[in-house]
């Protein structure tokens, strides 16, 4: 799926109208005080494994912005899938000097 947003691109013009549309739903949800579940990019402290990375985890999200993350179980390849995505992360914190 390297090559997803060049398919998006080809079939609507644009990817931008999705993160206009996320930003949308996180600036409502912290407007309106709706405490809200959102997956929202946080540093995943108390996750074991993660706390050194920010990642998009399920999250209540009201008029102080991100409230607190929810536990939510995973399984073994979810697991290392969010491994995973968290080593490309410091990977790339390492390059930049981040």
């Amino acid at each position: 799926m390297v090559r997803a947003a060049y398919k998006i691109i080809d079939g609507k013009g644009a990817t931008n109208y999705a993160i206009g549309l996320a930003t949308t739903r996180i600036v409502e949800a912290v407007l309106n005080d709706e405490h809200r579940v959102l997956p929202v990019s946080t540093l995943a402290t108390g996750f074991e494994g993660l706390d050194d990375v920010c990642l998009s985890l399920p999250s209540l999200v009201d008029r102080t912005g991100f409230a607190q993350r929810l536990d939510v179980s995973v399984d073994d390849t979810e697991r290392a899938g969010l491994m995973a995505s968290a080593d490309t992360l410091r990977n790339m914190q390492q390059q930049f000097g981040v």
